[in-house]
């Protein structure tokens, strides 16, 4: 059952990241301008945003079994539709009289990518409910370290295979179609896998439930995580949705090497993830209380992370992408300190605290994807996104260290 979800999940986000490593393509052919780029993904940032709270109430009301294919068959169907954006008889439909050109292939592709984005979202909530459903308290780590496994080889795989259909001679709609028909064909696995009553056994009580701390200490809690989560998502979210277009249209580099590049991007994240964890264990076992590990290791990947800020003044593109790696090491390896401080809101309150949250920084997202993509289309300069991108996870920690409050702190 670990292997379907941490497949969804890397079909999310495969279908994610299609358009990214396209999009160079896309824009000679259909006048996809940076300005147009960044509607985009602020569009799908949007509608990450509010599905992440319309999909959370379903799932609690309807439950995963049900919910998770229509999820799939939503996102999957964004992708597959995708390549019609390239059919006049389609797009002509979306075109008017004194519209600039790609118009009709441009509004095409925005409705599949806020399509997309809206039944993206969905897949969290149903990953996790199914997770906590089928997993004892043990076995959780594993399972929620799968996911994340899954979301990190979608990024890593999506480059090289897109490198792989180029050199097969295919074009660009390729990608989303066939990545789209791999979201149908896991439809049917879920539903042989899941009989309908797998997943509505109640949960045993939890003996260490954590109590609720008093309300002021609440609010500062939640005060912290917003920060925090807007600043991570800020962040990762650029680095995610422009490298591949900084390495090959500002820094020049092929579209081979690109691809290489973000990969290697990927798994330096996923190292730096997987990292993030040891370092915290380690501090803690030569006696430094859990909270103040955390601290240590969030001032030391947002460190690393701000030199995403430097990446402009590299004087070579070999120094430019190796200062890349390191930061993308550090931004995603950010976020498990995230999820433990999560981790100790009320627990009555915690998931729906959380989908709030996250959708408030995926809101926050969208409109800095927007204003990078017409700053980045004006002035043909990635420095301003690569700044913001490494700074801004300097804003959650000052919060962490500022607002955090000192009860109820794990001490152990």
């Amino acid at each position: 059952m670990c292997g379907t979800l941490m497949l969804a999940t890397l079909l999310n986000y495969m279908d994610r990241q299609a358009l990214p490593q396209t999009a160079t393509d896309l824009k000679a052919l259909y006048h996809l301008d940076d300005t147009r780029y960044g509607l985009l993904e602020g569009c799908f940032s949007y509608a990450f945003a509010a599905g992440s709270i319309l999909f959370g109430l379903i799932a609690d009301r309807v439950g995963p079994r049900r919910l998770y294919p229509l999820v799939l068959l939503g996102w999957s169907a964004a992708g597959l539709l995708t390549p019609c954006m390239a059919a006049p008889s389609i797009t002509q439909h979306l075109e008017g009289p004194g519209d600039e050109p790609g118009a009709g292939p441009f509004r095409w592709l925005l409705l599949c990518r806020t399509i997309l984005g809206l039944f993206e979202s969905g897949h969290w909530p149903c990953a996790l409910l199914t997770a906590r459903q089928i997993l004892t308290a043990a076995e959780r780590p594993l399972g929620n370290g799968l996911l994340q496994s899954g979301a990190s080889l979608g990024a890593i795989l999506i480059p090289l295979y897109v490198r792989e259909v180029r050199h097969l001679g295919g074009e660009w709609g390729v990608v989303f179609w066939t990545v789209g028909a791999g979201g149908l064909l896991w439809i049917p696995l879920w539903l042989v896998l899941v009989r309908p009553n797998d997943l509505n056994r109640p949960l045993p009580p939890s003996a260490d439930a954590p109590v609720g701390p008093p309300t002021s200490v609440a609010i500062r809690q939640i005060l912290t995580l917003a920060v925090v989560v807007a600043s991570l998502t800020v962040s990762w979210q650029f680095l995610r949705a422009w490298l591949p277009k900084y390495l090959k249209e500002s820094q020049k580099l092929s579209a081979d090497d690109a691809d290489f590049a973000v990969a290697g991007f990927y798994i330096a994240a996923e190292i730096g993830c997987l990292l993030s964890g040891v370092w915290v264990k380690l501090l803690v076992s030569r006696g430094l209380r859990v909270h103040s590990a955390r601290l240590v290791g969030f001032t030391l990947y947002a460190a690393i992370t701000a030199l995403a800020a430097v990446v402009p003044l590299a004087d070579s593109n070999s120094a430019k992408v190796s200062l890349l790696m390191v930061a993308g090491a550090g931004i995603l390896g950010l976020h498990p300190y995230y999820y433990a401080l999560a981790q100790e809101l009320p627990a009555k309150w915690m998931a729906s605290l959380s989908g709030t949250l996250a959708a408030s920084a995926w809101f926050l997202a969208g409109f800095v994807q927007t204003q990078l993509g017409s700053y980045i289309d004006q002035t043909k300069s990635y420095a301003l996104g690569l700044t913001i991108a490494g700074l801004a996870p300097l804003t959650g920690l000052v919060a962490v260290v500022l607002l955090w409050p000192s009860r109820g702190r794990v001490t152990s």
